[in-house]
């Protein structure tokens, strides 16, 4: 049997009918675009509207245009008054936990919504705690974080440093702490793809160099196999996964990273998996983009890989 048929019997089966309660029949994905106008996770303030930058472009009539269902429905409700600060361990805080608060309570509605998948443009990589949150709540255990991005963002808070949330996005999601709610995720549950900075707590992952050893698709394919059959995907794409030469605009631009066209081989075959409940583009930087050149090139990025 092949790996998709597996995964589609499994994903119908009645033990893990529970698990797939929201995408359990053949009607296609509507796309839910929420913007995240916040960086509360993020190392400075400044960019907080970097959704609007995606509307600019016409996002959702260009998904629209390639056959896919998508709705506009508009940005997250976020307090506006939320703090920023240098005071160790995390930065800002309490405002990321504020905004994944908010983030959970917008998108674990449609989550329990058949065939609806929340797709966040505008947010930083530590929004990843909210929208893990609410997969856990509407999908239960089974989730897994399919995490890409030039780093691990396993950093661990330190009393006499201050970080990004945003750095310290994956170590939060898998290590029991007082900064969110939980539970956490085992380490198995979260694939970081891309990277070309090491894990801090020893997290294992596929590298850009090994991505490259295989090539894109079957480097995103063996990923994906190893994948439970039944579990809910959330796919975090930072866009710091590709190199700074084809895409500046990112938050924290590598020099080495992905191609533009390998990107594309990728995520032609992660986004076209069936197990996917939620999206999330983080660290575009409208700020670093203000002739939207950029956010033009990424969204033909996605609408290429979601095209049906």
């Amino acid at each position: 049997m092949s790996t998709a048929a597996a995964i589609g019997a499994e994903l119908f089966a009645p033990q893990t009918r529970g698990h797939a309660l929201a995408m359990t029949d053949a009607s296609p994905r509507t796309y839910r675009i929420l913007g995240v106008p916040l960086r509360a996770g993020s190392l400075l303030p400044g960019n907080e509207n970097d959704a609007q930058a995606y509307r600019e472009v016409e996002f959702v009539s260009r998904l629209q245009a390639v056959g896919c269902k998508a709705i506009d429905d508009g940005d997250v409700a976020i307090p506006s008054y939320l703090p920023h600060h240098s005071i160790p361990p995390i930065r800002s805080w309490p405002a990321p936990r504020i905004a994944w608060e908010c983030v959970r309570d917008r998108v674990e509605p449609l989550l329990r919504q058949p065939n609806q998948v929340p797709l966040l443009i505008g947010c930083d990589c530590s929004v990843v705690i909210g929208t893990t949150e609410a997969l856990m709540r509407a999908s239960g255990q089974d989730v897994h974080v399919l995490y890409v991005d030039g780093d691990f963002d396993d950093a661990a808070p330190e009393s006499g440093r201050c970080q990004s949330a945003a750095s310290c996005a994956v170590w939060l999601l898998t290590h029991d702490s007082p900064f969110w709610t939980g539970p956490p995720l085992r380490p198995s549950q979260v694939s970081v793809f891309g990277w070309t900075n090491p894990s801090r707590s020893k997290l294992s992952g596929t590298s850009l160099a090994d991505m490259r050893r295989s090539g894109p698709r079957e480097a995103a394919r063996q990923t994906l196999q190893r994948i439970p059959a039944s579990a809910s995907i959330l796919l975090h794409f930072d866009i710091d996964v590709l190199q700074k030469q084809a895409l500046p605009a990112a938050y924290f631009p590598h020099t080495e990273g992905m191609s533009l066209s390998e990107a594309a081989e990728m995520l032609s075959v992660f986004l076209k998996d069936p197990r996917v409940r939620i999206i999330e583009v983080s660290e575009y930087a409208a700020l670093r983009d203000t002739d939207r050149d950029y956010i033009n090139k990424l969204v033909n990025l996605l609408t290429e890989a979601l095209k049906t």
